[in-house]
């Protein structure tokens, strides 16, 4: 029975002690100095207790070292035109060579290849559209073509695209629908 009660003891003198666990900082972002504060001018520590003393109730103060803020969600829009990888330009500079040699199909499989790529980058819907639109796909060239729409990231890219969806329905025939997407291309 004594061996428990000091074993108790001394369980309990290290549960009194005054460590503090670390605080939990985020290390993504240095802190600045209005991150940063100071304790107070406190008072000297107390001295351990001996072990026939009893503890006293201290409390300790934390301290925050840096703050944690939210990180910023980046945006899920399309890629900007600036911003398109090195072998996708690779592949529409090669459809480009290929649909001006009039490989239009190789064109197409080479554009094909470069939306398994970047499947949200307008410009290679674009080009696509351009490339069926010249193979007399004037339908295909249209959805192809308002995709490149949907996925613009600038007024720029979507006033081309509205343009060729213009010229696409222009080619099938419906000239109501060729001038209501050449308003679009006017930002009206």
């Amino acid at each position: 029975m004594r061996f428990f009660a000091i074993a108790g003891s001394v369980l309990l003198i290290g549960c009194a002690g005054t460590q503090v666990a670390p605080p939990v900082v985020d290390g993504t972002q240095q802190a600045g100095k209005q991150d940063r504060v100071r304790q107070q001018a406190a008072a000297p520590a107390p001295a351990p207790p001996k072990r026939d003393e009893p503890v006293a109730n201290t409390q300790v103060t934390p301290v925050q070292v840096a703050k944690i803020q939210a990180q910023p969600i980046q945006s899920e829009a399309p890629q900007q035109s600036s911003e398109i990888s090195p072998a996708v330009l690779d592949l529409l500079e090669q459809a480009d060579l290929q649909a001006s040699e009039g490989n239009r199909e190789s064109a197409v499989a080479t554009l094909e290849r470069a939306l398994r790529i970047a499947p949200r980058e307008p410009e290679v819907y674009y080009q696509m559209a351009r490339v069926r639109l010249d193979m007399g796909e004037a339908r295909e060239a249209e959805q192809l073509a308002l995709k490149a729409v949907d996925l613009a990231p600038d007024a720029i890219i979507r006033r081309d695209s509205w343009n060729l969806v213009a010229t696409a329905r222009e080619a099938a025939g419906d000239t109501a629908g060729a001038t209501a997407a050449r308003l679009n291309a006017r930002g009206g």
